[in-house]
């Protein structure tokens, strides 16, 4: 992997795991990713037109935006859907396993091949996203206490084939659009989904919510934006699955986090995750 869209996804992933970090600490999750979101497209106004005036906007790519939201909401939907029906210790990790796709599809897709140190690198890093949740290796424990197993279960599976789906449209939608402004309309166009979601909730919660961490919501807004268009700038100059993988670094960052300033534990299974997910990343960037 070249040095530019290894240094790109590093700063992604510490602008994600930075925003992760700040949406653990929200009282009222809903009511908080709600209000980043919509706060997102008020905040970035602004750049967008000078964005548009500089490299234009053709009405005609606007659809590349248009799928990616689909998938994203797709996404929110099937993690919502697991969480419901499963454990966190379950859903989370499978959720963010896309690694487990995207060798297949991006080869299927645009014919990238990755080297055996490219497969030891999304073989470690996706395994070590799922040790990373465990509390310890009783794994029978989260599996005697979930319902509706199977559903859940497909749930979180698709909601992390979702992720790979929008990772690969994001490659192929950065050819067509400039990376800014196709996360902007994205994000835009993302409103339509959260804003419902945030009227159903008690005018009273949002409210206290906003005041109490308005903050951070706003922080959340300005770096999940910053995140994601460092990933799109990576996906447009390396290959998909190394950055899929790559980005997996933003769970260790949450994880340090947690553990240095929010004091959560940091047990055997979980030091063996990050290790695994580190060593992982590393390995992109030997690998060609």
């Amino acid at each position: 992997m070249q040095g530019l869209p290894f240094l790109l996804v590093i700063l992604s992933s510490l602008a994600h795991g930075y925003w992760n970090f700040l949406f653990k600490r929200a009282h009222n999750k809903d009511a908080f990713l709600g209000l980043s979101k919509i706060a997102e497209p008020i905040i970035y106004a602004i750049p967008f037109g000078f964005a548009v005036g500089i490299w234009g906007l053709d009405p005609a790519a606007l659809w590349y935006a248009g799928v990616g939201t689909l998938l994203a909401v797709a996404n929110y939907a099937c993690l919502a859907n697991s969480y419901k029906r499963l454990d966190l210790t379950i859903a989370y990790p499978i959720s963010r396993a896309s690694t487990i796709f995207l060798p297949f599809l991006a080869y299927f897709i645009f014919q990238e091949q990755i080297d055996h140190i490219g497969w030891a690198s999304v073989i470690l890093v996706t395994t070590g996203v799922g040790v990373i949740q465990l509390k310890d290796f009783r794994f029978s424990t989260p599996f005697s206490q979930s319902k509706h197993f199977v559903s859940g279960l497909l749930f979180a599976v698709m909601a992390a084939f979702t992720v790979a789906l929008y990772t690969l449209w994001g490659k192929e939608a950065v050819r067509h659009m400039h990376p800014f402004i196709y996360m902007y309309c994205y994000t835009l166009a993302s409103t339509a989904y959260f804003l419902p979601s945030l009227r159903r909730l008690d005018r009273a919660v949002v409210r206290k919510e906003w005041n109490q961490n308005k903050w951070s919501i706003l922080s959340v807004s300005v770096l999940n934006t910053l995140s994601f268009v460092l990933m799109l700038f990576a996906l447009n100059l390396g290959k998909v699955t190394y950055v899929g993988a790559l980005r997996q670094l933003s769970l260790v960052i949450g994880v340090g986090l947690g553990w240095l300033v929010l004091h959560e534990s940091f047990p055997l299974p979980r030091a063996i995750g990050v290790g695994m997910i580190i060593i992982g990343a590393c390995l992109t960037y030997l690998a060609t």
